[in-house]
This record gives C-alpha cells, sequence and structure tokens, in this order.
C-alpha cells in the first residue's frame, strides 16, 4: 500500500506542543522563519510547529554564520510526531516581524526531511488513530468529567469567563475531536503533551488528561 505523503514547513519550538483542532498564535522574528512563512503563505504550504528535544547550542567563535546554521539545525531536533495547518498572516511591523496565527488541521508522522536549509520541510504521514472497540458511554463519561473539571477551574480562577464557555458546545463534539481541541483551553507539561499528542487511541488520550486534571497537573 502507498503511504500518501504531506511536504510541509517545520518550525521547531522548544516546549511549544500544537494539537488539530486549535489555533497557534506566533510571533515570527528570526529571518529565515519569516522566510518560511512567506514561502508557506505563496506555496500554500502547512506548517508545523514542533516540541523539541534539545535547545539550540550558540554559536562557536570562528563559524560562518552557514556553519552555525547547520549546528544548530543538527542539535535543535524536533520531535517526530506534530501538528500542522494553514499559516495565516495577521500582523506585519515595519522591521519585518509578522503575526501569524495557524490553523491546525492535521497530526502527522516525519518520514524524511526534504530540505534542511535555510529552514526544514519534511514529508510526512499522516498519524491515525487505531482502530478500537470501546464504548459511546466510557468516551463520553470521560468527556463530561474532563469538561466539569474545566468548569470548576474557570469558576476558581477566572469566574467572569464562565459565561463564555459553553459546556454543552464541548460535550456535543465527537470524542477524537475533544480529545485535540480541549488543547485550545488546556496547557500541560510540554513533554506530557507531548505525549498525549503521540497517543492513538481517543479513549486513552482521554484517559490521560482526566487523570492529570484531577491531579493537580494543570
Amino acid at each position: 500500500m502507498t503511504i500518501s505523503l504531506i511536504e510541509v514547513a517545520l518550525f521547531p519550538i522548544p516546549s511549544m506542543v500544537a494539537f488539530p483542532g486549535t489555533v497557534m498564535p506566533l510571533h515570527v522574528f528570526e529571518p529565515r522563519y519569516r522566510q518560511m512563512v512567506t514561502d508557506a503563505v505563496e506555496q500554500d504550504r502547512m506548517i508545523a510547529v514542533c516540541h523539541t528535544k534539545k535547545e539550540i547550542r550558540p554559536a562557536r567563535d570562528g563559524q560562518t554564520m552557514q556553519d552555525a546554521l547547520k549546528n544548530n539545525q543538527a542539535t535543535y531536533q524536533p520531535f517526530d510526531v506534530f501538528s500542522a495547518g494553514a499559516c495565516e498572516i495577521i500582523d506585519k511591523t515595519n522591521d519585518g516581524r509578522v503575526y501569524i496565527h495557524i490553523s491546525m488541521s492535521k497530526r502527522l508522522q516525519l518520514i524524511h526531511e526534504t530540505q534542511t536549509l535555510p529552514y526544514r520541510i519534511a514529508a510526512c504521514s499522516e498519524l491515525e488513530d487505531v482502530s478500537e472497540i470501546v464504548s459511546d458511554d466510557e468516551l463520553k463519561q470521560y468527556q463530561e468529567s474532563i469538561t466539569n473539571s474545566i468548569v470548576e477551574l474557570i469558576g476558581r480562577h477566572n469566574p467572569s469567563k464562565l459565561s463564555e464557555f459553553d459546556s454543552e458546545e464541548w460535550l456535543e463534539l465527537p470524542p477524537t475531536e475533544f480529545s485535540f481541541k480541549i488543547f485550545q483551553l488546556l496547557r500541560f507539561e510540554a513533554d506530557i503533551m507531548q505525549s498525549i499528542l503521540e497517543e492513538t487511541s481517543k479513549l486513552e488520550r482521554l484517559k490521560m488528561v482526566d487523570s492529570i486534571i484531577h491531579s493537580g497537573g494543570t
């Protein structure tokens, strides 16, 4: 069976994990990534935001810009699973910085890189959930528990926002969509969020989120 590959631009950002169904606002100031944004919009290419396994190391004395970029690219490794989506430029500053929104639409698995400099481009396959036998009642049980916990958190920390949170709307979402989109509201430690993103069982994702909320991990 032939796997259909999707080519995306990679935007590695330490501790940043994005999920399908969410919108990622970003301020882009580094020249190579400003070029990436311009190219992505012009070429209708999705941008993937990737949590990283290592930090960039500073350039060594005497390195050329090209050598420094190669050094950084070699040590600034993105995780192999990430979300990607269409990029919209919201604003530009006089000095060239750009403010963008990326509407995440797909969860992808990196297969191989097709470009390294000035920014990375990778061929990816879509990462689908496994087929599993699970009752709708069990999925809804976790969905309700998570939703109720969010209502409690908003009421405790920002009660003026309670009227903006429509519990019924969230409960009506399909469980798979809910398990991703809920991260428009929740933030955990990046490595935990990466584990949730890589999980290919919607039931296990819901269990993980529910467990972390009830253990005080938000």
